[in-house]
């Protein structure tokens, strides 16, 4: 009886084991017959349609022939010439307002770093009995974060050509500038008030220099698609030229004759962000615009895909004869610097301006008499 019941509890066992064998082999052939995941699409290599960029200069070569004089004077026996009038606020105003639509583009591309940088500068410059300005610098307790586009504001008042006087002039203008940004400031900003050289003249600025941070417009797709397309990709192409656009034009006060050709190569993550923007121009464009697109060009958005792409597009600058538009324009920053930039032009070194301290010697002492006519 014993013995019977050794039998039947090892036979048991036997079983138990067999059993357990036959179902580890059940399930490893179960996992072995599973699919592997799908592998993800590769990152599609697509080729937008060339853009083509143009925008009047800033420059303001010439002031307007129609200024007023003073009546022809007699000159002893050396006939008759016409002498000018003296500078006024009357007469620089019309002229230091066309200084406000390059700046705002300074501004523009200024924001690219710091969406809600405010503040305000006075320029103080040295206009020459020709009507050109022969030098200028910020006074005043200008704001340290408007110090990075402290070039590209100077640049803009140097380009400024005033009526032929009698003498040369020393002028203030100061500009107020405020961001369009949500959650910007929205009080009125102060302009720093300066104690008046001698023989200083202040130029009123009507105009505060608002501008909204350049933002892209195209709504990226809820539900991702296996591959992103040519056509899908085109539209973002209105940003891409609204983005370039921008930095264009803050270019432009800084390197007046700046023109050219570049790739733009974009790198777009599954998600429809950038991960990485190039800029091939075999280092012609190098300087404060290429950080600018590079900089904006990491904001731009794609539909989302399963894959990404690379995007490639070429694009030319030129200029345009006319005027520069008096509207605000919507794009660009730079010759002034931008983030991960330095205060390089495109085409040279420019020394980065000191707030309170003389740029190129300086104009006038706090002190001292006016300069005598001529």
């Amino acid at each position: 009886m014993r013995m019977n019941g050794l039998r039947f509890m090892a036979f048991a066992g036997v079983a138990m084991v067999a059993s357990s064998w036959t179902l580890a082999g059940c399930g490893s052939s179960q996992t072995n017959n599973l699919a592997p995941p799908p592998r993800p699409p590769d990152p599609a290599q697509l080729t937008l349609a060339p853009i083509r960029v143009a925008r009047p200069t800033w420059s303001n070569p010439a002031a307007n022939p129609s200024a007023p004089t003073t009546p022809a004077t007699p000159t002893g026996g050396r006939g008759r010439r016409p002498t000018t009038m003296s500078m006024s606020p009357e007469l620089a105003a019309p002229v230091l307002a066309g200084a406000n639509e390059a700046v705002r583009a300074c501004y523009k591309g200024m924001l690219a770093l710091s969406p809600q940088a405010a503040g305000s500068v006075t320029t103080l410059m040295r206009v020459a009995p020709d009507g050109s300005v022969s030098d200028v610098e910020p006074i005043g307790n200008t704001d340290p974060s408007m110090l990075l586009m402290m070039p590209c504001v100077l640049n803009a008042v140097r380009a400024r050509r005033f009526p032929a006087t009698r003498s040369s002039s020393l002028l203030s203008y100061p500009f107020v500038f405020r961001s369009g940004e949500v959650g910007g400031p929205t009080a009125n900003l102060p302009v720093d008030v300066v104690r008046p050289r001698p023989g200083e003249i202040p130029v009123p600025n009507p105009e505060p220099i608002t501008v909204r941070p350049w933002r892209p417009t195209l709504v990226p797709n809820t539900n991702p698609v296996r591959m992103l397309t040519r056509d899908m990709a085109a539209e973002a192409r209105p940003d891409i030229t609204s983005l370039v656009d921008t930095c264009y034009g803050a270019a432009l006060a800084m390197v007046p004759d700046m023109a050219g050709q570049f790739g733009l190569r974009i790198a777009v993550e599954p998600s429809g962000n950038v991960s990485r923007v190039e800029v091939q121009d075999q280092n012609s464009l190098a300087g404060p615009f290429r950080e600018c697109v590079i900089v904006l060009g990491r904001r731009l958005q794609f539909h989302s895909s399963g894959g990404g792409a690379v995007v490639s597009v070429d694009i030319s600058l030129s200029q345009t004869d006319g005027p520069a538009p008096s509207a605000p324009v919507t794009p660009l920053v730079p010759g002034a610097v931008v983030p991960g930039g330095s205060p390089a032009a495109i085409t040279g070194p420019i020394a980065p301006a000191t707030i309170g301290a003389p740029s190129g010697g300086g104009l006038m002492p706090m002190t001292g008499s006016a300069p005598p006519p001529r």
